[in-house]
């Protein structure tokens, strides 16, 4: 392989893949980055077996052929690098490659390129068309409800359900749940009745790899995989193997109260409420209690070794009045990926879920359970 690529390019195809870099020793090969010349196109590769990214960035190839470079050195080396040309050259049939800038050059030794995965393949047996904002929004609403118990791998992933034009996202680590609908541009196969559980940490990288200019994000998918691809990147994860539980039996379906209220100054009471509330009793988590009145709502937190605090906040209370205790992140987590200005809380009773979701609705519900107070 003999190539010649920007420095800025380098970078740009390093930071694209190096997160799926495994971090694991049971394969030394999966701690490299794969380099492919072929045509006019240097490719970047990285997996960790669950998950693989690929991004290709224009270069000169001079002669085609590929390397396998060590992550951590590689990446680390690209980013001190100059800008303007970079040379990579394969020497010692494959073992090393010589790194030419300005009047410098260094030597970098090589892992066994054959040794290295091939791309997962997905064959497009169903394929969708997101809006690339869209779909990283629903992402960042939902991914906050994702359990890190690992012991549990369902809850560990997010649910994609295909309801004719509409996709739902849906995820919950039994204490919370989130649910995102967002439209479908285009779709090629009958899904109807489609739906798989895909791992959060994909859809964490996913989101941080979408931008603005992304446009659209195609998504294809088989029994056992997913890709997505959009501009020159594709991602391409394995399915969490499974059935999702029923999430539409635990979503209420009456309340006895609503209570409409401001989203920042929810947010800002629930933050100060929570410095004094952390609870023992509770996993060491701050635990609020809400009240309502006729003009509004009651936020108390206290802590024997700090003190109380007590929030009075102008809301709309429709229905009866109500007591509720909840762990204050879990409010504060959604109160902070929601855009709207105004927020709609739903209770049903002290013991039973409350669902917070925008006033002008955009197709997100969060439910989150109460904790029960003695």
């Amino acid at each position: 392989m003999k190539v010649s690529c920007s420095q800025e390019n380098l970078t740009h195809g390093v930071n694209m893949v190096q997160r799926a870099v495994s971090d694991k020793n049971t394969m030394p090969i999966l701690g490299g980055i794969f380099l492919q010349a072929k045509e006019n196109s240097l490719s970047f590769r990285a997996t960790n077996l669950e998950l693989s990214i690929e991004c290709t960035v224009t270069a000169e190839i001079e002669e085609e052929g590929c390397v396998v470079l060590p992550a951590r050195i590689f990446s680390e080396l690209v980013r001190r690098l100059p800008q303007g040309p970079i040379y990579i050259e394969s020497e010692n049939e494959g073992t090393s490659v010589k790194i030419r800038y300005n009047q410098s050059e260094l030597q970098l030794n090589t892992f066994n390129a054959e040794e290295f995965p091939s791309l997962p393949e997905v064959k497009e047996e169903n394929k969708v068309i997101l809006n690339a904002s869209l779909l990283k929004n629903m992402i960042k609403q939902v991914a906050i409800a994702i359990s890190k118990d690992e012991s549990r791998p369902i809850f560990t992933g997010v649910l994609f359900e295909f309801e004719q034009s509409l996709l739902n996202m849906v995820a919950t680590d039994t204490h919370r749940l989130a649910l995102r609908q967002g439209q479908i541009n285009e779709h090629y196969s009958g899904l109807e009745q489609t739906s798989f559980i895909i791992p959060g940490r994909t859809l964490m990288e996913l989101s941080r790899l979408l931008n603005e200019e992304a446009g659209e994000v195609q998504l294809i998918f088989t029994e056992s995989q997913a890709m997505f691809s959009f501009e020159n990147i594709r991602v391409v994860s394995r399915l969490i193997e499974g059935t999702f539980p029923n999430y539409r039996q635990v979503i209420p379906e009456e309340r006895n109260t609503r209570i409409t209220i401001e989203n920042s100054t929810f947010l800002q009471a629930v933050e100060r409420a929570s410095l004094f509330a952390r609870d023992e009793d509770h996993q060491g988590f701050s635990v609020i209690k809400l009240k309502t009145t006729d003009s509004g709502l009651i936020i108390d937190g206290a802590s024997p070794e700090l003190g109380r605090v007590h929030e009075e906040v102008v809301a709309s209370v429709e229905g009866e009045m109500t007591e509720i205790a909840f762990n204050a992140k879990y409010i504060s987590d959604v109160l902070k990926v929601i855009e709207a200005e105004e927020i709609i809380m739903d209770l049903s009773g002290s013991l039973s879920p409350g669902v917070i979701k925008p006033r002008e609705s955009d197709g997100y519900l969060y439910l989150i359970l109460p904790v029960r107070m003695d």
